[in-house]
């Protein structure tokens, strides 16, 4: 879609559903084209789930999906359009369906993409670092990165997804959220997410990506160097200090990891083109 071109509206689209895309806790989403311009949207209905003690918890989640991407306009990071929600006589007329509009990103997730090199993930991971530094800076944390999370599109663009759990600063802070596999300690034991548990995330991330063994925090953690001995050891390093316990001895921040990332690739022979398309903001 053209930078130009208005984003469409759900009461407004005149679509028709293709074919499901997938379900997830209390959502599905469905691939719909525009009848009149033949454009894909990935549409995301969250229901209201009356067995549960907050019923709405996947509409108010689906909400502040789209009020999170509303902050945020980077390449990397997938474009929500819209949000709307359908009322019912439930509960004196609260919301019993939230729809989200999204960009339809046709490809795989990268623990999907079979035979990735490894100059090839690191180019992707400084991508996902500059992504999550745009959103740091916009207030914004993801709380939930993981590889099912980072899609590589067909036409071999990245593509961050899923905000579903984010936490916008200011927010009152009183779930826990993320996959267990990939969350920082204090994730866990203090309901914290910020911009160190974001990096511990993606750490995590990286580390199920180089060594094909999901992390596993109760449980002393393996170097990544001892489970694949053909990375650098300046990664198995920056990785190791991603995922430390304390989060005062992490990197800073993401555009810390992206600057080191960058010296990894280059050290490994990628060209200053790719490089520099990896770094680029537009």
């Amino acid at each position: 879609m053209s930078k130009d071109t208005p984003a469409p509206k759900i009461a407004t689209l005149d679509s028709i559903v293709v074919n499901p895309l997938g379900n997830g806790a209390g959502s599905q989403v469905l691939l719909i084209s525009d009848r009149t311009t033949g454009q894909r949207y990935a549409l995301k209905i969250a229901k209201r789930d009356d067995e549960d003690d907050n019923p709405t918890k996947y509409i108010d989640q689906t909400r502040r999906e789209f009020e999170a991407a509303q902050k945020l306009n980077h390449p990397v990071i997938v474009k929500i359009y819209d949000y709307a929600e359908k009322k019912g006589m439930i509960g004196l007329f609260k919301p019993v369906e939230g729809r989200l509009l999204m960009e339809y990103v046709k490809g795989k997730t990268i623990d999907e993409v079979e035979m990735l090199k490894h100059d090839q993930l690191v180019l992707i991971f400084i991508q996902v670092a500059a992504a999550m530094a745009h959103m740091h800076r916009r207030g914004v944390y993801h709380g939930d990165l993981k590889p099912s999370n980072i899609m590589l599109s067909d036409s071999g663009k990245v593509k961050l997804i899923d905000l579903g759990t984010c936490w916008i600063k200011g927010e009152k802070k009183n779930r826990i959220q993320g996959t267990p596999q990939y969350m920082a300690p204090e994730q866990i034991a203090d309901k914290i997410v910020n911009e160190r548990t974001d990096v511990y995330n993606l750490g995590a991330t990286m580390y199920k990506l180089f060594t094909g063994v999901v992390p596993s925090v109760s449980k002393k953690l393996k170097q990544p160097i001892e489970i694949n001995p053909k990375i650098p050891g300046s990664l198995n390093d920056l990785i190791m200090k991603c995922m430390t316990s304390n989060p005062d001895h992490r990197p800073a921040g993401m555009f810390e990891i992206q600057n080191q990332l960058s010296a990894i690739a280059k050290h490994m022979g990628v060209s200053e083109a790719d490089l520099k398309g990896a770094n680029s903001d537009v």
